[in-house]
């Protein structure tokens, strides 16, 4: 039973970290909205049966052992459902890791999507749901993958009742990755750094923060750099952290604008970061 499903990026528009749970998580308030134009590919061949299942993927960084979020995920649903499976899955990242994007937690969701689907939709929405959330806090967003806002520890779904004013996106990762776990873990001793810019920004559709940049950009202080010069740009109407990093973004009004500074990117930062351009909204 062959399958291709995608696995979209993320953006958090806001992001607010309240106490610490009991459970060792941090109670979280956030606006997230799906990137479609970013995205991993997932290829399942997989069959009925006992058996081996392997992963194969084109970032040689990841694991491809049980920690990996595909396989974990392959083996909660066949564990719910009740049956066996094998076969092979390959995965062909183009999201970034470590970066912000959500790209593991997409992949999760999508697997159980995809593997509910070549079974012929065994498990309920609420079942898959549950799974997600016994996977990761992005997971369960995943799964419907709309603009919502996510709370608890983000497995609290709301779904957006308005749609969104259309933005240019423009991308900008460095060569090094951000642990979310960490990020958390730092938050609350965490120290605003001088000449940066923390505070909401402000436009006619809404306010648009991140508090784990308190954390992220005391430790790499280039990203906090990155940020004040979008903020420098004509361009950029607004510039932020996409959850714990290292992804910066900037929002632009029209497309043009998104090609101009992503000229700009090139220029000042060279071929040492990673961009791409995409769209929110309608």
């Amino acid at each position: 039973m062959r399958h291709l499903e995608f696995a979209p990026a993320k953006l958090n528009l806001w992001l607010r970290i309240h106490k610490k749970r009991d459970d060792g998580f941090h109670e979280i308030e956030t606006l997230i909205v799906p990137i479609t134009t970013v995205k991993d590919d997932l290829h399942f061949d997989l069959n009925l049966g006992a058996g081996e299942i392997t992963l194969e993927c084109n970032d040689f960084s990841l694991e491809s052992d049980r920690q990996n979020l595909v396989l974990q995920a392959l083996r909660a649903l066949q564990c719910e459902a009740g049956i066996e499976l094998h076969g092979k899955i390959k995965l062909v990242k183009r999201i970034p890791v470590g970066a912000g994007l959500g790209g593991g937690s997409s992949d999760a969701a999508a697997t159980l999507r995809a593997v509910n689907k070549i079974l012929e939709c065994p498990l309920s929405s609420m079942a898959l749901n549950s799974l997600a959330a016994s996977i990761g806090s992005d997971v369960p967003f995943f799964l419907g993958g709309v603009p919502a806002i996510c709370s608890g520890r983000g497995e609290n779904i709301q779904e957006l009742e308005s749609s969104l004013p259309a933005y240019s996106v423009v991308l900008i990762k460095p060569e090094f990755g951000v642990s979310s776990a960490w990020a958390y873990s730092k938050w609350a001793s965490a120290e605003s750094l001088p000449k940066v810019s923390y505070v909401d920004q402000s436009t006619s559709w809404g306010k648009f923060y991140n508090d784990l940049e308190l954390p992220v950009f005391q430790k790499y202080i280039g990203l906090a750099n990155i940020k004040m010069w979008l903020l420098e740009q004509m361009e950029s109407e607004i510039a932020l952290m996409s959850g714990s990093g290292s992804t910066l973004y900037a929002l632009c009004q029209h497309p043009d604008e998104a090609e101009r500074l992503l000229d700009k990117i090139r220029v000042e930062f060279g071929s040492g970061v990673w961009t791409a351009v995409s769209s929110i909204g309608e």
